[in-house]
């Protein structure tokens, strides 16, 4: 048995929703749907796999066809229209979550020397984050009652990174997940070891964070939006 696994482009996540909507509309009819699409609260992260998995690997043409500024640019202006046509497909209220330190995930560690963060692929998030708060304020401002927020915990994360006993973790620079000695391993597989406690680290394979480091990091950016959740333990967070 052969188990395939893509990424869907924001494009083709749009064209989705679109068959979504055609089928709410079929069920509930077309002004309940549409109430719901327009009341709805929309989410839309992306970018880390843009520079990680495309821009920062040479063996793509998008390495040596933009530069750094280029780069985050076209990603922006993308960005862009994928949200206006959102907004034209019903979206009114919608949080696009920015990147963090990618320079400091266990990859970029390991591909350099010393095993300290890429301080030039951190820039690249810094910049593409600016550049995306900037475009939510635009949004907000051009688009009939649009509510786009920019949600952003790169500065948090950051400091989880840098002071990782502040957190009750005590590893932010290795992966939970690994094969033996041998690195990058890129993901988790079946002949994958595991550590002891994965509440303990930051990262949990090469790319992405631990359930704990996510839970923090999702808190924080919350917070900073002045939404109120109730946490697992029933308090308010």
């Amino acid at each position: 048995m052969h188990i395939q696994i893509q990424r869907f482009s924001l494009y083709k996540q749009i064209e989705l929703f679109q068959g979504t909507q055609a089928f709410m509309r079929d069920k509930i009819g077309k002004a309940a749907a549409d109430k719901l699409f327009g009341e709805g609260y929309y989410v839309v992260a992306m970018g880390a796999n843009d520079f990680i998995n495309n821009y920062l690997l040479p063996v793509y043409s998008d390495s040596w066809t933009y530069t750094g500024d280029t780069f985050v640019k076209y990603m922006v202006a993308t960005l862009e229209a994928q949200l206006k046509l959102l907004h034209a497909l019903g979206a009114r209220r919608l949080t696009f979550f920015g990147l963090g330190p990618m320079g400091c995930i266990p990859l970029q560690r390991y591909l350099t020397s010393s095993g300290g963060c890429q301080e030039s692929t951190n820039k690249l998030a810094r910049s593409f984050n600016a550049e995306a708060a900037a475009l939510m304020e635009r949004l907000s401002a051009s688009l009939p009652n649009a509510t786009f927020r920019f949600g952003e915990a790169y500065d948090y994360f950051q400091d989880i990174i840098d002071r990782p006993y502040a957190y009750g973790f005590n590893n932010s620079r290795a992966p939970c997940c690994t094969l033996g000695r041998i690195r990058p391993t890129l993901t988790c597989t079946p002949l994958s070891t595991l550590c002891k406690d994965r509440s303990k680290y930051v990262f949990w394979d090469e790319y992405h964070p631990t359930d704990r480091a996510n839970e923090l990091i999702a808190l924080e950016t919350l917070r900073k939006l002045n939404i109120t959740v109730v946490v697992n333990n029933g308090t308010s967070g």
